[in-house]
């Protein structure tokens, strides 16, 4: 699925997300943290530093996931699997400009199945599935579909070895 559009209807989180993400940057308490995760519609098993923040609120996040201190340009959803764990500084990016038209955006979904681990440093492009149980090497650039059970790595990421793990 394909969303497009010009620059300025792209959706944003409330006012009062907004703050409660800066507040939790200088005060990361507990209470912050849970109204965070009511606001974007979280359950009670996902956990995430200071330093996490998405821009629309479309991350659709399943139990027991941990996110880090991760970026989510979420203009299109964000669908994340169970056991999914990012380590840090990771960006999601689901939107790009066109390049023939800088005023259309497009945006593209991103799915992370079950078990993934997200290492330091990658960025995850539009567009883009990541198989079940696999890893992502640090600085990684995935700009393609990995499949599942695998150590993927690379600018372009891509799978370098077959793994047998299962969710954590």
């Amino acid at each position: 699925m394909l969303y497009s559009g010009v620059c300025n209807p792209l959706p944003c989180l409330s006012r009062r997300t907004k703050f409660l993400f800066k507040a939790f940057q200088i005060y990361p308490c507990h209470i912050i943290k849970r109204t965070i995760c009511k606001d974007l519609g979280f359950g009670d098993h996902v956990e995430f530093l200071p330093g996490f923040r998405c821009l629309a609120g479309k991350v659709l996040c399943a139990k027991r996931a941990f996110l880090g201190d991760t970026l989510f340009v979420d203009y299109a959803p964000i669908e994340i699997g169970e056991e999914v764990s990012f380590s840090f500084r990771n960006i999601v990016v689901t939107s790009s400009h066109q390049i023939d038209d800088f005023q259309t955006i497009e945006a593209k979904p991103v799915v992370i199945e079950d078990g993934v681990w997200i290492t330091t440093g990658v960025t995850i492009l539009g567009g883009v599935r990541i198989g079940r149980n696999s890893i992502i090497g640090a600085g990684s650039v995935v700009t393609k579909e990995i499949p599942p059970n695998c150590f993927a790595a690379g600018n372009p990421c891509i799978p370098i070895k077959s793994i047998h793990r299962g969710m954590a």
